[in-house]
């Protein structure tokens, strides 16, 4: 429960700024995961990147509870708060810290974007274990993505994930 309970936590910071889609929230819970967090959100690649069935499922039960309203905007899926006012206390002053520092990396990217660095981050992390070089991890991101991002467009991406950490 208590994942649960961060999970909700960090979907609150998420949606005080902006009206985030489901796509955008799969790839910012992907980040949060990757440092540091246990949410036991399990990912696994999917067509736009790293995504989590059990986030998914998270998030209709929110919605069934009155936690959060799914609208459809185009072809988004827009995520509002129910009740913006009560947020839940369940991380700590360090994770929230954390929360909030991912954020403000990444709360104004694109949710394309966002995509291309929670993929790069998934391909060089969970399939080279770390251990495949720059091109490697590009060149398995184009072969996933196909034409959707150029090379010079995950290269770039690619070196601010090795500035923020995310990959070594």
């Amino acid at each position: 429960m208590r994942k649960r309970e961060k999970c909700e936590e960090i979907l609150y910071y998420i949606c005080q700024k902006q009206e985030p889609g489901k796509k955008m929230v799969q790839k910012l819970m992907y980040l949060m995961e990757r440092k540091g967090f246990d949410l036991g959100l399990n990912y696994s690649i999917h067509f736009y990147g790293p995504y989590s069935a059990s986030l998914d499922d998270t998030l209709h039960a929110w919605e069934a509870q009155g936690i959060i309203n799914i609208t459809i905007d185009h072809l988004t899926h827009k995520i509002t708060l129910a009740d913006r006012k009560n947020c839940p206390q369940a991380l700590s002053e360090e994770e929230r810290n954390v929360v909030l520092e991912v954020l403000r990396c990444f709360e104004k990217k694109s949710a394309a974007d966002l995509e291309a660095y929670t993929t790069l981050d998934y391909v060089a992390h969970t399939m080279w274990k770390d251990k495949g070089t720059e091109d490697q991890v590009i060149q398995d991101v184009l072969k996933i993505k196909s034409r959707k991002f150029s090379q010079e467009e995950l290269q770039e991406k690619y070196q601010e994930m090795r500035q923020m950490n995310y990959i070594s």
